[in-house]
């Protein structure tokens, strides 16, 4: 077995030395992955359908965590549990918040959906990561400059697509804030101040005055199935409930960061 692991390692020298990175949820890991191609495979703790803000540390979580050469999450208030990230890692380990790499001090961290904001995190990441993995800089500088013109193209073309087109919709609760600043669209409404459907919600007689006096077509969410609130407003108001994560993107081969834009653009002409 020991024979197999080396001859396996002489054969894959890179991905044998490749850093440990460890990430929290999908968009992150897909996101770090594109830029660690060729070298090695980040680690993921919060799988896809799991609630980042319900999640419960297992302990091989823990001991993934604390061999982790750089941990990457979105922010401390975001993922339930990675606020004790800090005091679990090891002193060699680097840590990489995201948010607040960012500078994004709203309630909303879904920044996988502007794609400015995935633009900085790509140099982000990439920093850190030939920070602590000079051997591989050069791919990683290649990766992640094939993904920052993939995001600029993708961004020039939608641009055009929603120039002077306004989806009616409401969201269940804040996700598509820096999309919608991004591109120029106006959600008419967010029902709930949290990710999940026991968050407390904004004010509901200033929700249904807006949906009275400005109509939605649709209500887009994350959640399935959506909250109840958000299916009694939906029936109420006959909106269109579409869930984001359901759709499929246009494009299967290109990098999965872009099939996420695609799915929420795809969502949102739901609601023209």
């Amino acid at each position: 077995m020991r024979f197999l692991i080396l001859l396996l390692c002489l054969q894959s020298a890179a991905l044998c030395a490749a850093p440990r990175v460890v990430t929290s949820i999908p968009p992150l890991h897909e996101l770090t992955a594109a830029i660690m191609k060729g070298v090695g495979d980040p680690a993921l703790i919060i799988k896809d359908h799991a609630s980042a803000h319900h999640f419960a540390f297992k302990p091989s979580h823990m001991i993934s965590l604390q061999q982790a050469d750089l941990v990457i999450w979105v922010g401390r208030q975001f993922e339930a549990g990675f606020n004790r990230v800090p005091d679990v890692l090891p002193p060699s380990a680097q840590q990489l918040e995201l948010m607040h790499e960012l500078d994004i001090e709203n309630d909303d961290g879904h920044f996988w959906y502007s794609p400015e904001l995935l633009l900085r995190s790509v140099e982000i990441i990439l920093a850190a990561l030939t920070k602590l993995d000079s051997e591989n800089r050069a791919q990683y500088k290649v990766n992640a400059e094939s993904l920052i013109e993939a995001i600029k193209t993708w961004r020039e073309n939608k641009q055009n697509q929603w120039h002077s087109r306004q989806p009616r919709f409401i969201t269940d609760h804040e996700f598509t804030a820096h999309f919608e600043a991004e591109m120029g669209i106006k959600a008419i409404a967010t029902i709930h101040d949290q990710h999940d459907s026991q968050g407390g919600f904004k004010d509901l007689n200033r929700i249904e005055s807006s949906l009275r006096t400005n109509p939605a077509a649709c209500l887009l969410t994350l959640e399935s199935p959506a909250s109840p609130l958000a299916q009694s407003l939906a029936q109420k108001y006959q909106l269109q409930i579409v869930n984001v994560l359901t759709i499929a993107a246009t494009n299967s081969q290109s990098p999965l960061t872009l099939q996420r834009l695609d799915q929420l653009s795809m969502a949102l002409r739901n609601c023209l």
